[in-house]
């Protein structure tokens, strides 16, 4: 299953930004089983197994395989897409 994990920590401004611009739309238009919400700073070792040393990060994962990961924005509705079974984007 294709999935997006999203790293954040709870006291990070730019987390709450980038989770109310992009995560929550794109969890409106693929649904809450696409998307994982990992706290970095309470679950570290999930940060680290993909190198997330930045937050906010995304990691696309397909099965488990790390496709992408992004520390800025994304594009919704190629993600969106993508998720649902769509082609690789570049």
């Amino acid at each position: 299953m294709r999935k997006l994990l999203f790293f954040h920590a709870s006291w990070c401004p730019p987390c709450r930004f980038y989770e109310k611009q992009f995560i929550s739309p794109l969890e409106e238009l693929v649904g809450p089983e696409y998307i994982e919400r990992v706290d970095a700073w309470i679950t570290p070792q999930r940060a680290e197994k993909y190198l997330v040393d930045k937050l906010p990060t995304v990691v696309l994962l397909d099965g488990e395989r790390a496709v992408l990961q992004r520390t800025g924005a994304v594009d919704i509705d190629k993600v969106a897409e993508w998720l649902k079974g769509g082609d690789a984007f570049d």
